[in-house]
């Protein structure tokens, strides 16, 4: 395996292990001290936005592999790359998991671990739909603020932590709004291993969901833009 290629995976694994990481703690002490979803949210939008300043110029900053496929559908990044890529991410996601069942032994799996399920009236179209729709507001932030020649350079961090933090805040009390499916398998694994109960046939909605939202995300983006471009070359040449 290539030197640089494997540098990027670390990227990836530690970018996505910082997101989740602090996003399942804020979950958790969000039960464990009554915080509100309003600290959930911020946590896991100015982590994801830490984690995109410290190790984006390495590997892209996807830490999701949502964006990770988004991008590659699009042709933004190498389908080669993407398995590497979704593996250091899921393993990120486990990682983080683990490291706040050691900090909060019993406090986190009495919370949860900060899981990501349905809310008891939610139906699996309801889940599938508020994942998609979160998944489509961050996949519409990066690919306008990290993607896009013409975005403004050094906001992209913040923008992109910001969608996401946006869209828990709506969809939060739905599914959890994970629209990532490292944050999701992350505590489910360490809760099995645990001994611990796991919704697991809710998985798929946490798959398909985001998948959606940020395919549907990705091409509209990509069509939008290019139809701006031809006019304005268009209107240049006249």
């Amino acid at each position: 395996m290539h030197v640089a290629l494997v540098h990027r995976l670390i990227a990836e694994l530690a970018g996505t292990a910082i997101l989740c990481t602090f996003g399942i703690g804020a979950a958790v002490s969000a039960v464990a001290g009554g915080g509100g979803l309003l600290i959930v949210a911020l946590a896991h939008g100015l982590a994801l936005a830490v984690a995109i300043y410290a190790f984006g110029a390495v590997s892209g900053g996807h830490f999701n592999p949502t964006v990770t496929l988004a991008l590659a559908a699009r042709g933004k990044f190498a389908w080669r790359q993407v398995p590497g890529y979704l593996l250091a991410q899921l393993l990120g996601g486990i990682l983080a998991a683990t490291l706040v069942y050691a900090a909060y032994p019993n406090t986190a799996l009495d919370a949860g671990l900060g899981a990501t399920t349905f809310a008891p009236s939610v139906s699996w179209g309801q889940a599938i739909l508020a994942e998609a729709v979160g998944a489509f507001i961050l996949v519409t932030a990066v690919f306008a603020l990290a993607v896009t020649p013409s975005a403004p350079r050094g906001v992209h961090g913040f923008g992109i932590g910001l969608a996401l933090a946006t869209q828990i805040m709506v969809f939060g009390p739905l599914t959890g709004a994970s629209v990532n499916l490292a944050r999701t398998l992350g505590p489910d694994v360490v809760l099995s291993l645990a001994g611990r109960g796991v919704t697991w046939s809710q998985l798929a909605a946490y798959l398909l969901g985001p998948l959606i939202g940020g395919l549907v995300a990705a091409f509209l983006h990509d069509l939008v833009t290019r139809q701006v471009s031809a006019k304005t070359v268009t209107t240049k040449q006249v």
